[in-house]
């Protein structure tokens, strides 16, 4: 059994991993904890609340964190996601209200009361890890591993030509995270880019006609009308669904040791995720490899097939009429 807590903005890829999840049979869903990313914190856990109670799992508890990154203003993707984060298609208002708790002691209280058993998967900006780190540093010790959203190594990035979102969005919160010494997945653009999910595969998910597909359906060809097709996009990349996934099936990516770090300073590449792959500086002088250990496991290929039916079979086995 995977124990996960989900930190998302949910944002529409957001809202179809916490799906996938729900889906998993080998994955008990601990927490959600929110953060402002894709849109405003208020937002993203107001989409939280509302999906979970779509899928008829008010069991699960939701915290919300923090409303803006460590250093830098705040940035939002609702140009891509919608004003509300889920491609301006309105839930209803969610019963379910948030713990009092705050995000981050939610998973600091969470890891430390089951070491080694908890696996964090953040799928947006990196702020509630980062204050965790800060506030208990211990927690690098008792986690079973982070598999992180974000990044774009040998790839552009999707909102500069350097950057990757979740990164840029906090980009100081991530070089934190990335240097806490615990053992990360990074499932970058490198290989979430390839995994789309076509307009028909969305229609056949959805002939089931339940709330949850139908949703789907709604938000995919929202975005593919208003983002997506404009910009040349005919499919629905899975970036954060395919994250979720690599927490309990990493075998369906090929994983490749590296040092990474973040840009901090340069305007113009602020947020790069800059990789040294071990092979790679051997190759250039092997008096350097002292300089850059490997920090985290990067995503350097992916079965798309295996991926795409996998998340087909789990959405249409758990939620049908």
């Amino acid at each position: 059994m995977y124990r996960l807590i989900l930190d998302t903005d949910p944002g529409l890829d957001d809202a179809l991993a916490l799906f996938l999840a729900l889906a998993s049979p080998e994955v008990q869903l601990e927490a959600i904890t929110t953060v402002s990313g894709n849109v405003h914190v208020d937002l993203t856990t107001r989409n939280a609340l509302a999906l979970l109670e779509l899928a008829g799992r008010t069991d699960i508890p939701v915290a919300r964190g923090c409303d803006r990154p460590l250093s830098r203003q705040p940035v939002f993707a609702d140009y891509v996601h919608g004003q509300n984060g889920l491609g301006g298609v309105e839930l209803p208002t969610p019963k379910l209200q948030p713990l009092a708790q705050h995000a981050v002691d939610l998973i600091i209280e969470r890891v430390m009361a089951a070491p080694r058993e908890i696996t964090l998967v953040p799928v947006g900006p990196l702020t509630n890890i980062a204050l965790a780190l800060r506030k208990e540093p211990r927690i690098a010790d008792r986690v079973r591993e982070v598999v992180i959203m974000g990044g774009a190594l040998r790839v552009p990035g999707n909102v500069t030509p350097e950057a990757e979102f979740n990164i840029y969005a906090d980009p100081h919160a991530a070089h934190i995270v990335f240097h806490a010494g615990w053992p990360i997945r990074l499932v970058s653009l490198d290989v979430t880019n390839k995994t789309l999910l076509q307009p028909e595969q969305v229609q056949a998910l959805a002939s089931n006609g339940s709330p949850v597909t139908r949703l789907i359906q709604q938000m995919v060809d929202n975005f593919l009308d208003t983002f997506g097709r404009p910009r040349g996009l005919t499919a629905f990349q899975m970036h954060d669904p395919l994250c979720l996934s690599a927490a309990f099936q990493p075998e369906m990516i090929t994983w490749e040791q590296a040092y990474v770090d973040v840009e901090l300073a340069d305007s113009l590449t602020l947020g790069e995720t800059v990789a040294y792959f071990a092979k790679r500086t051997e190759d250039l002088d092997p008096s350097l490899e002292h300089l850059h250990p490997p920090n985290m496991l990067t995503s350097v290929g992916v079965d798309v097939e295996r991926f795409i039916s996998l998340y087909m079979d789990r959405i249409q086995t758990t939620f049908h009429l």
